[in-house]
Order: structure tokens, then sequence, then C-alpha cells
């Protein structure tokens, strides 16, 4: 073999030794692409379920007792590193409209319990005056009387359901 050929060979050596040594980096390079890919999207699914997940499933069971009636509940503010501020102003406002709701069912409690007790004082009156009013032995002037009140009493009946009717209209 004469030194041509030796150069030659070696030189043939380097060169492949030098793609298959690119061809490796590439490999690599890919390799590495990929996984780096793979752990960037584990560690996303992570951070999502820390910082939105678990909020958003917080916020969805205070509503579902809010549906429910419950207009007690409350959410506390958010104060975790990652979190959106924004999740802070959806809080705030669920917990304005919950503490509204209250208000507003308190309101309506008290209403209902008013307006049954009104209804019943006449109706009690008119009972009251009827039953008296079957009495065998009752003068003109008692019976009058009674029917006076039997009368007075459905008025006010009258006029508690007109009011009741107004301020349905008005809502």
């Amino acid at each position: 073999i004469t030194s041509l050929e030796q150069i030659s060979f070696i030189f043939f050596s380097v060169k492949l030794l030098y793609k298959t040594l690119i061809l490796f980096i590439v490999f690599i390079t890919f390799a590495n692409v990929i996984l780096l890919s793979v752990l960037f999207t584990v560690i996303d699914a992570i951070r999502r379920k820390v910082t939105t997940e678990k909020i958003t499933e917080y916020i969805a069971r205070a509503a579902d007792k809010v549906v429910q009636g419950d207009f007690s509940v409350r959410i506390k503010p958010v104060n975790r590193l990652g979190v959106d501020e924004n999740f802070n102003r959806i809080i705030d406002c669920f917990n304005t409209m919950a503490e509204e709701l209250s208000g507003v069912e308190t309101l309506r409690t008290d209403f209902i319990a008013n307006v049954s007790h009104e209804m019943k004082t006449p109706l009690s009156v008119m009972q009251n005056y009827g039953m008296l009013l079957q009495m065998q032995n009752l003068s003109e002037e008692k019976r009058l009387e009674y029917a006076k009140g039997v009368t007075e009493g459905s008025r006010r009946l009258a006029d508690m359901m007109t009011n009741i009717l107004k301020l349905n209209k008005l809502e």
C-alpha cells in the first residue's frame, strides 16, 4: 500500500467517522427534543391541575350549593404562585352574588311570613263573624254588625291581594 492510498484510506475513515458522529449528534438532539417536549407537557399538565382545575372545581362546587339554595357559601380568594388574578375577580363577584341572593332570600321569607299573618287575621275575623251569624236568636242589630265585620274583613283581604299583585307587576 502506498502512502497515497494510506492517506486516502485515513481520509475516508475520518469522513465516515465524521458522518457517523453527525448522525449520532442529530439523533441525540432529536431524542432531547422529544424528551423535553414530553417533560414540558407533563409539567404543564401538573401546573394546570394545580393552578386551574382545582380552583374551577372549587368554584363549581360552591355554585352547586348556591343552586341548591345555600346562599351562605363564600369562597376564599386564592393567593398561590402562578394563579391567574382573574380567578380572584371571579371569586369576588361570586361572593357578592351569594351575599345579594342571601339578602333577597331573607326579604322573601319575611315577606311571606308577614303576608301569611296579614291574611290570617281577616280570615279569622270573617270566620268568627260567620259562626256568630249562624246563631238562631240573633238580633237584627247584631246580625248587621257581624255582616259588616265579614264585609270589612273581605275588603281588607281584597285590598291586600291587590297590593300583592301590584308588587308582582313592579318586580
